[in-house]
């Protein structure tokens, strides 16, 4: 009962990080439904992988041991490793991002509120209106340059991660697939021609993994241009 509670009680804290209580993040619930669906992306793509080794065959009379030793000559690379590696990747750099970014507001909040109850103590109506403004202020991405260097690096990371884990997926993940397999080692020989089974399946998870990180790719793009011309461009014309 007592663990129930635990992740009710967790519920509440993620739909408040996933709102955008404040202009200066500009896509903040959407980059944080994007990071959850990647996860569940990822997690659902992976259950065709489970069963690698089970779905290895090779025709012939061949033993145990060099199936064990075919199958690990053809997979010299990790899948499931490397996917498990992204997401976390994925997912550990928004919530670091989240969480320098909310450091910094708050310290900044304080500093304005500090600033701005210190002046004028009887103009209590006043004082409002001040820490009002300068709040806002500190959601000014073109004055805030420490926190508008950390979204465009944020974005910059991002799309970083992405590129190279596309080029994993169709340089090496998705030959494993679609190359015939013939093997023969010092110990086995051969030719054993060798299939893998539910190829289809396999072959798909890599699409669809491959065309969500595309779709990350040109979120980073556009939010990396728009964040740009909006808080540099802009923020200079009016300076």
């Amino acid at each position: 009962m007592a663990e129930t509670t635990k992740l009710w009680a967790v519920a509440p804290v993620i739909l408040k990080m996933s709102k955008d209580p404040t202009n200066f993040y500009i896509g903040r619930a959407l980059w944080f439904s994007i990071t959850f669906l990647y996860v569940s992306v990822v997690y659902v793509v992976q259950i065709t992988w489970l069963r690698l080794f089970q779905d290895f065959q090779c025709h012939g009379n061949i033993s145990k041991v060099c199936l064990a030793e075919c199958y690990e000559n053809h997979f010299t690379r990790p899948v499931l490793g490397v996917w498990y590696t992204v997401g976390f990747a994925f997912s550990t750099i928004f919530f670091v991002m989240e969480f320098l970014v909310c450091q910094s507001v708050r310290k900044l909040t304080k500093i304005f509120r500090k600033e701005s109850l210190g002046k004028k103590p009887g103009d209590t109506h006043g004082n409002t209106e001040r820490v009002k403004a300068n709040e806002d202020e500190i959601f000014d991405l073109s004055r805030e340059k420490p926190l508008l260097a950390m979204y465009l690096v944020y974005f910059l990371i991002q799309l970083s991660i992405q590129v190279i884990f596309l080029a994993i997926l169709i340089h090496y993940h998705l030959p494993l697939i679609k190359t015939p397999i013939w093997c023969s080692t010092p110990l086995c020989h051969g030719p054993y021609e060798c299939v893998l089974l539910g190829t289809q399946e396999k072959m798909m998870s890599i699409i669809i993994l491959a065309t969500y990180s595309v779709v990350i790719m040109m979120f980073c793009i556009m939010f990396f241009l728009y964040t740009i011309n909006t808080y540099l461009a802009m923020g200079r014309k009016f300076l």
